[in-house]
C-alpha cells in the first residue's frame, strides 16, 4: 500500500517536471518571440498555475489513497482549486494593468473590475465549500438574497454612488491628474488635479494641498470643467470696464501691451481685446489670452489685473465704479454733496 502511495505521489511529481520543462520550451521558443509583450508575462502565470494544479492533483490523490476522508478531500480540493482561480484572474489583471497605457484605466477600472472577481469567486468558494460539507445552502441563499435587499435599501447612497462612478469611468469627463473645476450650487467651485477615481468618491487636491473628497452622485449632477483634458493650454478671458471720459484706444493698447509682456502668455494665438457692451456705467471690454499652462490660471489673471490697475492709473484711463449724489434742498439754498 505504501509502495502504491509512494510511487503515485513521486509519478505526479514527475509529471509536474516534464509539464513544467515542455512549457518552458514553448515559452522560450515561441512565446518570446511574439511582437507583443503582454504574453511574455501572462504565460509563466499560465505555466505555474498548471503545475501547481497537477502538484495538488497528486498530493489529493495521495491523501485519498490513505483513505482520508472524501468530504475532508472534497472541502479541500474547492478551497485550493479556488484559491488557484483567483490567484491566476489576480496576477491578469495586475500585468494587464501594467502595461495599459490610459491612467484612468491602470488605476481605477482595471482594479475595480479585479477585486469585484475576485471577491465574487471568494464568495463561491465558500458556498461550494459549505454544500460539499453536507449543509443544505437553500436556506442560507435565502437569508443572501434578503440581507442583499436590506442592505440596497439601506446602503441606496452607496450604491447612487457606485452607479455614478461607473458612468464616471464609461464616459471619463476626467483622468486620474487632470485639472478640474467641479461647479456647486451659490457659485461655489473645487478647484484642483484628480487624485483617485474610485467607486464612491473621487478626491481632488485643491491649490491649497488639502484633498476634497466629492461623491460621484453630486458630480455627476454638477457642472465639470476640465482645464488639462485637451493639454495644458487654455484661453482666459478678463473682464475691464473703463469710463466713457477714458481713451478707449489707449486702453486696448495698454491690455495688449500687457498680455504680451506677461509670462506663460502666449503670443500665437495672440491677445485680442473685444469690445462687449456699452453699460449704464462705461465701456466692457475684455483681453482674451492663451496661456501654456492650464495649472497656472489663477496666478496668471491675479498678475494681469495687477498690471491693469497700475498702467491705467499711470495713463489716466479710469475705471468706473458706483458713484452716489445727495442733493438737500432748503428753503435758502440748494446743496450738493457728492
Amino acid at each position: 500500500m505504501m509502495l502504491k502511495v509512494l510511487g503515485t505521489f513521486l509519478l505526479g511529481i514527475l509529471i509536474a517536471i516534464i509539464v513544467n520543462y515542455i512549457l518552458k520550451k514553448i515559452e522560450r521558443k515561441v512565446i518570446y518571440k511574439t511582437k507583443t509583450k503582454i504574453d511574455d508575462l501572462v504565460f509563466p502565470i499560465f505555466r505555474k498555475t498548471i503545475v501547481y494544479i497537477i502538484i495538488v492533483s497528486t498530493i489529493l490523490l495521495t491523501f485519498k489513497l490513505l483513505n482520508v476522508s472524501e468530504d475532508i478531500l472534497k472541502i479541500a480540493s474547492i478551497f485550493i482549486y479556488g484559491y488557484l482561480v483567483i490567484y491566476l484572474i489576480d496576477n491578469i489583471f495586475k500585468i494587464i494593468a501594467q502595461n495599459v497605457e490610459e491612467k484612468t484605466l491602470r488605476e481605477t477600472s482595471i482594479p475595480i473590475i479585479s477585486k469585484t472577481i475576485k471577491y465574487s469567486l471568494v464568495v463561491i468558494v465558500v458556498i461550494l465549500a459549505i454544500r460539499a460539507s453536507g449543509y443544505d445552502i437553500t436556506p442560507l441563499l435565502a437569508g443572501m438574497g434578503i440581507a442583499g435587499l436590506a442592505i440596497s435599501f439601506a446602503a441606496r447612497e452607496t450604491l447612487s454612488n457606485i452607479i455614478a462612478g461607473l458612468f464616471i469611468m464609461i464616459d471619463k469627463p476626467f483622468s486620474i491628474g487632470d485639472r478640474i473645476e467641479v461647479r456647486a450650487p451659490q457659485g461655489y467651485a473645487t478647484w484642483g488635479e484628480v487624485l483617485d477615481i474610485g467607486f464612491r468618491s473621487i478626491k481632488v487636491r485643491t491649490t491649497d494641498n488639502l484633498i476634497v473628497v466629492i461623491p460621484n452622485s453630486q458630480v455627476i449632477n454638477r457642472d465639470i470643467i476640465n482645464y488639462t483634458i485637451n493639454g495644458p493650454i487654455i484661453r482666459l478671458r478678463i473682464p475691464v470696464m473703463i469710463s466713457y471720459e477714458s481713451d478707449f484706444k489707449k486702453a486696448e493698447k495698454i491690455l495688449l501691451d500687457i498680455a504680451r509682456n506677461t509670462n506663460d502668455v502666449l503670443l500665437n494665438p495672440e491677445p485680442k481685446v473685444v469690445f462687449k457692451e456699452l453699460a449704464d456705467s462705461g465701456i466692457l471690454m475684455e483681453l482674451r489670452v492663451w496661456i501654456n499652462d492650464a495649472r497656472k490660471r489663477t496666478y496668471i489673471v491675479s498678475e494681469i489685473i495687477k498690471k491693469i490697475l497700475e498702467e491705467f492709473k499711470r495713463h489716466g484711463i479710469e475705471i468706473p465704479y458706483p458713484k452716489r449724489e445727495i442733493i438737500i434742498k432748503n428753503s435758502t439754498s440748494n446743496k450738493s454733496i457728492k
